[in-house]
């Protein structure tokens, strides 16, 4: 008797040990058990991943622009600490280029003109930057530029250029482009920027427009 109860623990420590063998057990958060054979896994390697948050950087071309005073700005930032300014007169039909170097320290944001013949300092306060905006606070101030997006716009002399459903677009000089009711209108051969809103994302971006 005792003989015959040994062989049949045996027996069944041996199907244990092969069950755990040959089965992977999962335990579910909800407290549910379930085993499957191992050979339907596939090959599972458990890794300590941290994606590192996207770092927003100053480095691009950023745009101001603003109707009423007849004006706009283009900054562009460059990696090896250089920048240029284009400013555009719309009213007056005149442009001017500046250039120089740029240094930031923490939300200091320090720019070093040597456009014009002489030597200028401006002492930026960064109070926005994101993958899309740029608010500085300057001496005569608060602005917020916008990031020219990679794509350039084509638009032909007297053609225009219509906004997806939502869209809408916020800034156009009025001398190369205009807008009416809602659409971007090509006024004169040249190169241009304007500012567009996006519904979707609730941004508003900037394109470089070439009229033809």
């Amino acid at each position: 008797m005792k003989r015959t109860v040994v062989i049949i623990y045996c027996l069944l420590g041996l199907s244990i040990t092969c069950m755990a063998q040959h089965h992977m057990r999962i335990h579910y958060k909800g407290g549910a058990v379930s085993d499957i054979p191992i050979e339907q896994m596939d090959s599972i390697t458990f890794v300590q991943k941290d994606t590192p948050a996207e770092e927003v950087t100053l480095i691009g071309s950023w745009f101001w622009g603003n109707l009423v005073m007849g004006y706009y700005e283009l900054l562009t930032i460059n990696e090896d600490h250089t920048y240029t300014g284009y400013d555009y007169f719309f009213e007056y039909g005149f442009n001017t280029m500046t250039y120089g170097w740029w240094s930031q320290i923490g939300a200091m944001l320090t720019l070093q003109s040597n456009g014009y013949g002489y030597q200028r300092r401006y002492n930026w306060y960064i109070t926005e930057l994101t993958g899309n905006a740029l608010g500085v606070m300057t001496n005569t101030g608060p602005f917020t530029y916008y990031k020219v997006q990679p794509e350039t716009l084509t638009l032909q002399v007297n053609g225009i250029l219509t906004c997806e459903d939502g869209d809408s677009f916020v800034f156009a000089d009025g001398v190369r482009a205009a807008i009416q009711d809602n659409t971007l209108v090509g006024l004169s051969a040249g190169e241009t920027y304007i500012q567009k809103y996006i519904a979707a994302s609730k941004c508003i971006v900037v394109y470089k427009v070439v009229v033809i």
